[in-house]
């Protein structure tokens, strides 16, 4: 079943390409006041641009994908190329758009800049000088907006713009006015900032983009050296990029997500269908006279499994642990770092009582060197001294298990490293209470407490079920008349739900809502979000780009079993494409 976040950023590729554009159109505005005729020829310029575009976007794709990096490319060369006839200009869109992108493969596959792949045939064709903007003050607009896409590219715009101010220095030329007429801030800003042809990597992009600035501004009196210096760049960006692809991993960054939900979620008050009589707890009397074989047996006759969404058996989990012979460890994760999810701080605060002695139950089981209750918030929380509160930055995904362990303990665990075994038992909050159940009440665990949702109206309930009950059912009865209906651990993985579909033991979440739009645009701009922010540090585009050719076998090369299906590349996505399904595709055929 294809899973997905239900969360989407807003900021698209589109979105990104029309601030560009709209930005090289203020860098046109001193040549319009002086020529308002030109306004009519840049029009011209953009829609041939835009033309070329669509006509290559139907023949490759059977689709009119975004056309706005072909008008992108169109106003550059209309800014640079100011001097030369219109024929020629269309000529050099033409060009850049047919030798510098298309037979690449399209937009995202270029290796070069197209624009100054167009560029340098006219420069060459009509001698033109070195492109130098003119002194006007109608320029600040557009020199202000363009230090925002430095964001994009840091490392090598800025590297490019020290290279010319350099050169400048050099020449003896540094004044205000230099540094506007050479265009440092439109080149470093507007060009070497391009995510397709420029590289990410800091050391490369800084030194290489230094080299193309200076090298660009130190043979000026050779128009074509400008663009040329960058295309240079561009192709050593492939080569690192490539490099990086093979040997480097990403940075295991963490997403700061918008709460789908009200947060204001505390007081609510259970919503319980499952109609269970209640029973009368044992004694702490009782309790004591326990045995750790009694409790372990318990806890395995009552099939009591992991509530976080794993639905691993906590009893194996348990024994694995009191095998270990290493310093021991409890984390209680109550982290809930999924935007979409409201019952394990519900619990933690309405249920202290039982979690406590939850805890305690595991406590006697053998003897841990700490005790830890991870959340997001202390706030509502009692529990003794005992017990440390660890409170995690609200972050995506920190609660996933070594996650959660590396940011509580300091330990760093991989994929193949089974927590228990070195000493570490995390349990999640709905597991600790359900201990007590088995133990206090000698419950099976056959119920579940839900996060149902109305993601329309921002609304969330905690809910009771049992194992094998409807999801249908349960959304009708907390919100009726719902249409569309998800499940998953999670707003962050969720699926569509069929309708005879039931809670199992992975299930923590059921809502209501939108379906997420995933256009799954083959126009990747290469930002490299996906796998900046990828928890694992896992090169999701190149995986991604695997999958969409078919070789399934070559994705074990970044290894794809590390993934642990967040949902993060898919949510940050600018093309649209659900990424995690793909690598998740190629986890399970490979496992």
């Amino acid at each position: 079943m294809t899973t997905f976040p239900m969360l989407r950023v807003k900021r698209s590729n589109e979105h990104m390409l029309s601030d560009v554009f709209k930005v090289l159109a203020l860098y046109h505005l001193p040549i319009w006041i002086e020529d308002p005729v030109g306004i009519l020829r840049f029009i011209l310029l953009v829609a041939v641009g835009g033309l070329i575009d669509g006509i290559f976007s139907l023949i490759r794709y059977k689709k009119l994908w975004c056309c706005a990096s072909g008008a992108v490319t169109a106003a550059i060369i209309s800014l640079l190329s100011s001097g030369a006839p219109l024929w020629g200009q269309l000529l050099g869109i033409t060009i850049a758009l047919v030798i510098g992108k298309q037979i690449w493969g399209g937009t995202g596959k270029n290796i070069l800049n197209p624009a100054l792949v167009g560029l340098i045939p006219i420069m060459l064709l009509f001698d033109l000088s070195y492109p130098e903007f003119a002194k006007s003050y109608f320029y600040i607009p557009a020199l202000l907006l363009g230090l925002l896409f430095l964001k994009v590219r840091p490392f090598a715009g800025i590297g490019y713009m020290v290279g010319m101010l350099t050169g400048l220095y050099l020449n003896q030329e540094l004044t205000l006015w230099s540094i506007l007429t050479s265009g440092v801030l439109f080149w470093g800003c507007l060009v070497m900032t391009d995510p397709v042809t420029v590289t990410k990597n800091r050391i490369a992009g800084s030194a290489a983009g230094f080299l193309a600035g200076f090298g660009g501004l130190l043979f000026n009196a050779v128009p074509v050296a400008a663009p040329l210096c960058i295309l240079l760049m561009n192709l050593f960006s492939a080569v690192v990029e490539t490099s990086a692809g093979k040997n480097q991993e990403g940075q295991k960054a963490r997403l700061a997500l918008p709460r789908a939900v009200s947060s204001k979620h505390y007081e609510k008050k259970l919503i319980d269908l499952t109609q269970l009589a209640n029973k009368v707890p044992l004694s702490e009397a009782e309790v004591s006279k326990l045995s750790v074989e009694d409790i372990l047996q318990q806890i395995k006759h009552s099939e009591l499994f992991g509530m976080g969404g794993a639905a691993f058996p906590t009893y194996r989990k348990l024994e694995t642990l009191l095998t270990s012979e290493e310093e021991k460890y409890f984390i209680i994760n109550g982290v809930e770092c999924d935007p979409g999810l409201i019952h394990d701080a519900w619990l933690l605060r309405n249920f202290h009582k039982e979690i406590q002695r939850g805890i305690e139950l595991i406590r006697r089981c053998t003897s841990f060197t700490g005790t830890y209750l991870a959340v997001k918030s202390v706030d509502g929380l009692t529990y003794p001294d005992y017990i440390k509160l660890h409170q995690v930055k609200d972050l995506y995904p920190i609660g996933a298990e070594r996650i959660l362990i590396a940011e509580v303990l300091g330990k760093q665990l991989t994929n193949r490293q089974i927590p228990a075994e070195r000493g570490v038992l995390v349990l999640n909050a709905q597991t600790v209470y359900a201990i007590y159940e088995a133990i206090y009440l000698k419950k099976a665990a056959d119920t579940r407490i839900l996060t149902v949702a109305d993601l329309n109206l921002k609304s969330a309930q905690v809910v009771r079920a049992k194992l094998g009950m409807k999801l249908r059912g349960i959304m009708e009865a907390v919100y009726p008349g719902a249409v569309n209906l998800y499940v998953g651990g999670g707003i962050m993985q969720a699926s569509l739900a069929e309708e005879e579909d039931v809670v199992d033991q992975s299930v923590n979440f059921i809502a209501t809502g939108s379906y997420p739009t995933y256009k799954e645009s083959p126009q990747c701009s290469k930002c490299g979000s996906c796998s900046r922010y990828c928890p694992c540090g896992l090169k999701v585009n190149l995986i991604a780009d695997l999958i969409d050719l078919g070789k399934v076998e070559e994705t074990i090369r970044y290894n794809v079993s590390e993934c642990i299906g967040c949902g993060s590349c898919s949510y940050l996505c600018p093309a649209g494409r659900n990424l995690a399904a793909r690598v998740t595709l190629a986890k399970n055929a490979l496992r």
